[in-house]
């Protein structure tokens, strides 16, 4: 028979207090609330974190891990097309968000509530994004190599425009998930984002 094995403490904190941060914001939650919430007392939040930025930093440099590091692994493996391979980095986001949906939507809302702060946890989020960008313009790149796109097509500002619509999806999606089916808006706002990018052959869009 195993032996129970409570939950270790360290990541009941992070875990709770992702969800206080995006219950209520990072600047909004103390760390009394942090404490009440997991159950436990100054002592032992503080042999596990310095601080409350101690431990945003620490959520932060996780979601870099998970996400960032297996996302450019994942993607490093594939050597398709573009379409292909953008397909691929769109699958491979769509399921992360689903799984760990209220992290990503914490980074995208924190983005949003520390810019301007100057805080350590700001300048992380900003290497990661700008990371993420970077990401997305090698993809951009080879559709251009390809010819698909339109000569004058600018592969950074799509690419944030990328990122644009990605944050605000899920944003979306996790503010209406119980009506509005997941795989479903994915597949929508890329065939948007793909199809809006390709080179139109028969036609000229209007203005």
């Amino acid at each position: 028979m195993k032996r129970y094995r409570p939950p270790n403490l360290r990541e009941r904190i992070i875990e709770k207090s992702i969800r206080l941060f995006l219950k209520k914001g990072f600047n909004g939650t103390s760390i009394q609330d942090i404490m009440d919430e997991v159950g436990v007392s100054k002592g032992a939040f503080y042999w596990h974190f310095k601080s409350k930025d101690g431990l945003l930093e620490t959520i932060i440099e996780r979601f870099e891990k998970d996400f960032f590091e297996s996302l450019f692994s994942h993607m490093n493996i594939k050597k398709d097309d573009f379409l292909k391979r953008f397909k691929s980095y769109h699958k491979y986001i769509s399921e992360y968000a689903l799984k760990n949906s209220e992290l990503c939507v914490l980074a995208t809302t924190l983005a949003a509530e520390l810019t301007g702060s100057g805080t350590k946890a700001e300048k992380k989020l900003a290497t990661l994004f700008e990371r993420y960008i970077n990401f997305i313009e090698s993809i951009l790149r080879e559709g251009k190599q390809d010819n698909l796109f339109d000569d004058d097509f600018d592969i950074t500002l799509n690419a944030h425009i990328i990122v644009s619509i990605h944050n605000g999806v899920l944003l979306q999606w996790y503010m209406n998930r119980k009506k509005l089916d997941g795989a479903s808006l994915a597949r929508t706002y890329r065939d948007v984002i793909l199809y809006g990018m390709v080179k139109q052959k028969d036609y000229q869009l209007k203005n």
